[in-house]
């Protein structure tokens, strides 16, 4: 039902009339087909969402007008769920109408509505008190036009009323109208920015003092940001509006509460003592420290009421051994403190960090918080919240976000420092084949890994127990060969931890060493894909207009040393394609003696992603690695031989299409 009366009460649901001011009629839909506009079973004939900051706490009021055109449809359309917190917002409910045939129901029975306690992120160990308020629609049929309206009142009194908001205009399915209003006094100074490939540009009027700003799209076509595009850019249309601030001001508002603290709990002061007993260097404290609280905290957010701005004080961090980002970097910046190093936590945003400059300064721009240290004349950033790093401090990895604020006095945004080019994986097989068909091949497999994926290798080999890594790395590799092995001896792992460099070697038994060339009616050896498939992603089919994101700048090398049980009359070669974003692909082949020859292969990528002005030559550098990516020749039983000019070397080259048919991604570790 609509309310037109006072508010009635209910716990922690209210129901009252909607905003005086706040438009409720129809959109005329004229003669348009609801199907033709539908995606899932639903035609969206208008959003509408708007911003009041004129009264003593803020009004977000949101209306939802949509048509049931299918089956899928009623799901949706036939319930009502919000989420709010109780400790500092209201929900009110303003009308759910039916419109059917000419007919209006008014279906919102307040004894329908339960309020669930579901946090959304439990399975990242966060909890934030936010409640659902759910509700079952009763007869809603195919046809049925369902209007929504619905005001979430307040907002967290840690942000002390700072206002930041970020809303869509163009949605990833038909919306025929979608409408952002924003309402403050005329005297409230505030920054707007316009996102996306389409721009929008709101009517802006002053009334009485008070100004509104109106956002009106019709018919824009649905917008997804492309496959592979890096989460700071955003083609959808958007505008973001914040109060005018610096990001000076912005760090004053939570600068306080991250101060490191002034004493430590004993048993931590006593460990701290030690560090500084047994490390003079100043470079040696701050890793060492940073492993304290990495080895020490588990990772668990209770951000209920201002505790998702506000980390606990050092002392309940250190009693009760967790925390989230907020907690680890207060208590990291407190014990580097306590080693005479300059340290303070500073806030950055995990997805939007190279568009921070860009953004309108506000309290709301950062999700993760990390530590800013002075070592001598340089300059690091740790993250408290990983797991154990290794790594003195020339090889430890540091945080890489683009920008960061530290919670300083006077504070701007700060560079942090572009990810290194470094050797992040290495592998080496030594392939002893046979000679006989149906025989067995002996492989002796060397990875050694380097920097932030020698971190990520380490913590994963360590939650997996010998037993199961073993096995993992095995299956693994049989779906790569398509091939059983067998293991010959344990898995020997030698972690070189101040060097950041892990190495794992592995010998099997490989059943089926070869395997029917495609297009050929002879059997013959095809190398795996582990370095072309897994680095270098898939631009799409069409002509992309946002950058794609590449990773990590990084090299990937992989060595093949063959020992033959015959000669082989194999021409040698050695081949470099150049791309654009400093990709670089070597390749080469090699005898060392009459039966042994080595395949090498490297690939370089030089910069985190590419512009979509690179898309073409980057598809030309991609079609070419694809076909060059790798090794294939007969069996050595075969006793096929090449035959003078350069027929000889077509036998040790990928023939065009063959690793296409065999890539696949050798997976050993989440991220």
């Amino acid at each position: 039902m609509s309310f037109d009366k006072d508010v009635a009460s209910r716990p922690q649901v209210e129901f009252g009339p909607c905003p005086a001011d706040f438009p409720l009629d129809l959109p005329d839909t004229g003669a348009r087909d609801p199907r033709a506009l539908s995606a899932g079973g639903l035609c969206y004939w208008k959003s509408h969402a708007r911003y009041d900051l004129t009264g003593p706490a803020p009004v977000h009021t949101s209306r939802t007008v949509m048509q049931v055109t299918g089956q899928d449809g009623l799901q949706t359309a036939g319930r009502f769920t919000t989420t709010f917190n109780p400790r500092f917002e209201r929900l009110i409910i303003h009308a759910i109408r039916l419109h059917r045939n000419g007919s209006v129901r008014d279906v919102a029975d307040p004894q329908a509505f339960e309020v669930i306690r579901r946090e959304l992120n439990l399975e990242r160990a966060v909890y934030d008190g936010h409640v659902t308020a759910h509700a079952v629609i009763p007869d809603v049929r195919e046809g049925d036009v369902l209007d929504t309206v619905y005001s979430i009142v307040g907002a967290n009194p840690a942000l002390e009323g700072r206002f930041s908001w970020w809303f869509i205009l163009q949605w990833a399915i038909p919306v025929v109208e979608t409408r952002c209003t924003l309402v403050l006094p005329e005297s409230r100074a505030i920054t707007i920015r316009a996102l996306g490939e389409t721009t929008i540009k709101p009517d802006d009027t002053v009334v009485g003092g008070v100004r509104t700003l109106d956002w009106i799209a019709r018919d824009l076509p649905p917008k997804l940001n492309e496959p592979g595009a890096p989460a700071h850019a955003v083609a959808y249309a958007a505008s973001h509006g914040a109060d005018a601030a610096s990001w000076a001001e912005v760090a004053e508002v939570v600068r306080p509460w991250y101060e490191p603290a002034d004493s430590l709990p004993t048993e931590l002061e006593a460990a701290v003592a030690a560090i500084a007993a047994a490390a003079a260097d100043p470079a040696d404290r701050a890793v060492r420290g940073l492993r304290l609280v990495q080895g020490a905290l588990r990772y668990h957010s209770v951000s209920i009421g201002d505790g998702g701005y506000r980390p606990r004080p050092v002392d309940q961090i250190w009693a009760t051994r967790y925390g989230d980002c907020k907690d680890g970097s207060r208590l990291a910046a407190s014990i580097l403190r306590r080693l005479g190093l300059d340290a303070v936590c500073a806030l950055v945003n995990t997805g939007q960090g190279e568009d921070l400059p860009n953004t309108p300064p506000n309290v709301l721009a950062f999700n993760h918080c990390v530590v800013r240290v002075r070592v001598k004349d340089r300059t690091v950033w740790f993250d408290p919240t990983m797991p154990v790093q290794a790594g003195d401090l020339g090889h430890l990895t540091q945080a890489r976000f683009g920008h960061a604020l530290p919670l300083v006095a006077g504070a701007e945004l700060e560079r942090m420092p572009d990810w290194p080019l470094t050797t992040v994986c290495e592998t080496t097989e030594v392939w002893n084949l046979p000679r006989v068909s149906g025989a067995s091949a002996e492989l002796e497999l060397t990875t050694v890994y380097r920097s932030w994926r020698a971190d990520n290798m380490r913590s994963w080999a360590a939650n997996q127990g010998a037993e199961k890594l073993e096995r993992e790395l095995r299956e693994g590799l049989e779906r790569e060969l398509s091939s059983t092995l067998t293991a010959v001896g344990p898995v020997e792992i030698d972690d070189d931890i101040v060097g950041n460099r892990l190495s794992i070697k592995e010998r099997y038994t490989v059943t089926q060493p070869y395997r029917t060339l495609r297009g050929a009616d002879h059997v013959g050896f095809v190398s795996r894909d582990d370095v072309v498939g897994p680095a270098l992603p898939d631009p799409g089919p069409d002509r992309r207009r946002q950058p794609l994101q590449l990773g990590a700048p990084r090299r990937v090398s992989s060595t093949r040393i063959f020992h033959l049980p015959s000669d082989q009359e194999i021409e040698t070669w050695r081949d470099r394609l150049e791309g654009p974003g400093g990709m670089v692909l070597e390749s080469g082949f090699e005898w060392k003696s009459r039966r042994e020859g080595v395949h090498r292969l490297t690939l370089t990528i030089g910069q985190p992603e590419l512009s979509p002005a690179d898309q073409d030559r980057y598809r030309t550098f991609l079609d070419a690695a694809r076909r060059t990516n790798g090794i294939s020749f007969p069996a050595p039983y075969e006793r096929i031989r090449g035959h003078g000019g350069g027929s000889g070397r077509w036998s040790w080259m990928i023939w065009p299409g063959l690793v296409l048919l065999f890539v696949a991604v050798r997976i050993l570790a989440p991220g």
